[in-house]
């Protein structure tokens, strides 16, 4: 029970991580992939939900909650997939980064 356990721990604690890396990369293409990623990981995470309740490890209750909040994760990434596709067939993608704070906090003027 402790391998299933930290798996369902793993593959919920990717859905977060895959997001971020995905955002701090410079690629629309990378960070599109990452959310793929994100969103395999959540439908992982979800179906360990399913496991979990029938095997009565979790109260209908608490499965009832845990699926509405991947519900809603899973709908928000969507929508986020969906507007990044838009601005990478519109070009309206920045891949560099802008630094917009001057170098005297650092020291340097």
């Amino acid at each position: 029970m402790r391998r299933v356990a930290a798996q369902g721990v793993a593959s919920a604690d990717s859905v977060p991580r895959n997001i971020a890396e995905g955002y701090c990369r410079r690629s629309i293409n990378e960070y599109l992939n990452f959310l793929s990623i994100a969103l395999g990981s959540l439908g992982e995470s979800v179906s360990g939900l399913h496991a979990y309740r029938k095997a009565e490890q979790l109260t209908e209750e608490d499965f009832e909650n845990l699926d509405s909040m991947a519900y809603k994760l899973e709908n928000g990434l969507l929508k986020l997939v969906e507007s990044l596709e838009e601005k990478r067939e519109q070009g309206d993608w920045i891949d560099h980064l802008i630094v917009k704070e001057s170098n005297a906090v650092y020291g340097n003027d």
